[in-house]
This record gives C-alpha cells, structure tokens and sequence, in this order.
C-alpha cells in the first residue's frame, strides 16, 4: 500500500479517484470507439448495458462489504486505545489507594510510561513500528509492583486487582501494536482496480450520447467516492481522522492531577 498517501488530506483523497473516474469515462469511449470490432452499434449497446448493470452492482458491493470490514476495524482499533486508557488510569487509581510508599513510587514510572506512549510511541506507529523505549518503560513497573508485599486483607485484595489490571495493559499494548498492521491485503486492491478497469472499458463500449455520458460519469462518480472512503479508512492509525493518543493524554491528566 502506498502509505505515503496518508499525508495528503482526506478531502484529496476522495477527490482524486472520483476526479481520475470520471475523466477516465469521459475521455476512452472516444480512444476504444476507434477499434473497429468495437464500434457501438444500437444492437450491442443494449446488450453491453445489461453487463454494465452488473458489473457497477458487483463492484459497489464490494466496495461496500469492504467500507463496512474497514469500519468495524476502525472502532475495534479506537476501543483498544480508550480501554488502555482506562486499565491505565485504574492502575494509578490503585496505587494512589493502596496508602503504603512502595506502591506510591511506582505512580512516576506509570506516568513516565503513559507519557513515553503519547510521544514516543504513537510516532512510531505510524511508520508501522512501536517503540522500543516505552516497552522498556513498563518493565520496571512490573518489577516494583511484584515486590509490594500486602500486610492486611484490603492491600492484598488491592494488590491482586493491580496484578490483573498490570497484565491487561501489557495485553492492551501488545494488542495495540498488531492492530497498526491491520490493513487490506494488496491483492483486494488488485481484485478491485482490476474490476473498476472492467467496467470503465465496458461503459465505453457503449453508444454515446450526452445524456449517457453524463449518467456513466455520474456512476464513475461513485465508484471514485467509493473507492476513496475504503482508502482513507483502510488503516485506523493513519489519515486526518486517524485514531490518536487523546484517551491516554486525557488520563494522563488526570493521574497527574490525582492527589494522595
């Protein structure tokens, strides 16, 4: 996939194969009309218009199946963050709770790994990568929360919810840095632009008219819109309406506005 797409703004980018389609349907039947095996006539026009039918149904349905898979992984992307977020601020709740000095020291390095997310981390991803400083960062607050030893009944019960809540952000994490990866496979694109070639060249098979010129360009039109929106939302980390670190900056306030 051609990532560097993404610095483009979105608007652009949906411009761009609606623009690119339509020039396309307006300018081949003029270039195909020539090949003499292909001239339109009124006999093969209604034929060729039943095939076009069914080649922009198949082609949309595609688009849209795929629109919708997008989508979900987009918010399957956003929920992963946000539920970070929280197991990260419920960590540094408990340590604020927990009233002995040993769990306190170990709020600055959960502050330090939240921030390290934020602006170490979240550039890295969007080269695909994460960042080797932050999971470095975790390992001494799992290292000074094992050594934490309860004396009563209500610093083990809060010790055992720390426990669960320090595995669930390395799972969030972990979880995070796949999802960075998760984008169509280039040969969906290849299915897809192969099929969108098909059904311009078919349309320009067609008997032109000024009417049909505009209706097939219309059609290109959407296809282009389409074909555009399944880009922009292809890979949740990336674009102007990409998931960001604001959850995790939002709870790093507030763990730094928390008071003893």
């Amino acid at each position: 996939m051609i990532d560097w797409l993404y610095t483009f703004p979105e608007l652009l980018l949906l411009i761009l194969p609606v623009t690119t389609l339509v020039l396309l349907m307006v300018v081949l039947p003029r270039l195909i009309h020539r090949i003499p095996w292909l001239t339109p006539s009124d006999g093969n026009t209604d034929f060729v218009l039943r095939m076009q039918a069914t080649l922009f149904t198949m082609t949309s349905l595609v688009l849209t199946f795929t629109l919708v898979q997008a989508d979900i992984n987009f918010r399957q992307a956003d929920n992963l963050v946000s539920s970070e977020a929280a197991k990260i601020d419920q960590l540094d709740r408990l340590l604020t709770r927990y009233g002995d000095e040993s769990a306190r020291d170990v709020r600055p390095l959960l502050h330090a790994y939240a921030r390290s997310i934020v602006e170490k981390e979240w550039p890295a991803m969007l080269k695909d990568k994460g960042d080797p400083e932050t999971g470095k960062a975790f390992a001494p607050i799992s290292r000074r929360i094992l050594t934490i030893n309860p004396t009563n009944s209500r610093e083990t019960l809060i010790l055992g919810e720390m426990l669960k809540a320090l595995d669930t952000i390395a799972d969030a994490r972990a979880s995070r840095l796949n999802m960075i990866t998760i984008a169509l496979p280039p040969i969906y694109w290849i299915v897809v632009c192969f099929a969108i070639c098909m059904l311009l060249f078919v349309s320009s098979t067609i008997q032109q008219t000024p009417f049909r010129t505009t209706v097939l360009a219309a059609q290109a039109a959407v296809v282009g819109a389409f074909l555009g929106f399944v880009f922009t939302m292809d890979q949740p980390f990336k674009g102007e309406t990409a998931i960001g670190p604001d959850a995790i900056v939002q709870v790093l306030a507030r763990m730094e506005a928390r008071t003893e």
